[in-house]
């Protein structure tokens, strides 16, 4: 863990991201990009056809305000001691946070989620946050609520383990070897897509000796609803991390899909890892 993405509009919960993905920095000494991305492209050149004077200056106040901003965010005391660089895109939210990460080789990108509502200030809204979720290459890490002491040591990973899973498992498997963790694995079951615990405990017993997992437990679990059953048990278990595999619009495997992951990052009080699935 080397080079860590946090894309940022300066909100609270964008903060609530930085100071996450400032634990992690630490703890790995890694870099962390902050990337704030402004909706007024190619505004330094001022070279717009239609462009008038207002526009520009309108542009460079922003400019302006956003150096200002990541001042004040650098000089914040978590930050203290860390490597930190500053970026300011001017393509859209999706394209912007993939250049970067292809760019600068990200390992791992931090996001601050808003609530129920999706993320504030429309930096990151409905089909962005799920984009970006759904076809990043690099691992997603979304945090809601401001987590006081983050801690490493308990992770959640909820899936069917079916088909696909164990391609799509080594970005996790990275992380949970780097954070020595203890990995809680879990299928959750409910009334429309119900599984026997004996061979599905069976089958994920195989699956963490394929993968070398030394610290695990196996759980088969019972909920209304899949998203319901992952928040669950994972403050039953009193978790500090909850990590899925996103199978986007045509999934491998039925249990964690773009609509589910989308749910627990705007409900969970938990940070959300999401990794891309693997196609076959």
């Amino acid at each position: 863990m080397k080079k860590i993405l946090v894309p940022t509009d300066f909100s609270e919960y964008a903060m609530n991201a930085a100071k996450y993905a400032a634990e992690i920095a630490r703890k790995f000494e890694a870099r962390i990009y902050f990337l704030h991305i402004v909706d007024m492209p190619a505004v330094e050149t001022g070279i717009i056809p239609g462009q008038t004077r207002a526009d520009i200056a309108e542009g460079l106040f922003i400019l302006k305000k956003v150096k200002k901003d990541f001042r004040e965010l650098f000089a914040q005391d978590f930050l203290k001691g860390l490597n930190v660089a500053e970026a300011v895109q001017f393509d859209g939210v999706y394209e912007s946070v993939v250049e970067q990460a292809k760019k600068h080789e990200i390992d791992l990108i931090v996001m601050g989620t808003h609530g129920s509502s999706g993320y504030v200030n429309d930096f990151f809204i409905g089909s962005n946050t799920d984009k970006i979720v759904r076809l990043s290459e690099t691992p997603v890490l979304t945090v809601r609520d401001e987590v006081k002491s983050p801690s490493f040591k308990n992770i959640v990973f909820a899936s069917d383990f079916g088909e696909g899973v164990e391609a799509s498992f080594v970005g996790i498997g990275k992380l949970i070897k780097l954070f020595d963790a203890k990995v809680e694995m879990v299928r959750i079951i409910t009334r429309d897509d119900f599984y026997y615990a004996a061979p599905m405990l069976s089958l994920m017993e195989d699956f963490a000796k394929r993968q070398a997992i030394k610290n695990y437990e196996c759980h088969v679990f019972s909920a209304e609803t899949v998203q319901d059953g992952i928040n669950e048990f994972a403050q039953f278990k009193n978790a500090d991390l909850i990590t899925t595999i996103t199978h986007g619009r045509r999934g491998l495997a039925k249990l964690i899909n773009g609509s589910v992951t989308s749910d627990l990052m705007k409900k969970s009080p938990l940070p959300i890892l999401s990794v891309r699935a693997h196609n076959k």
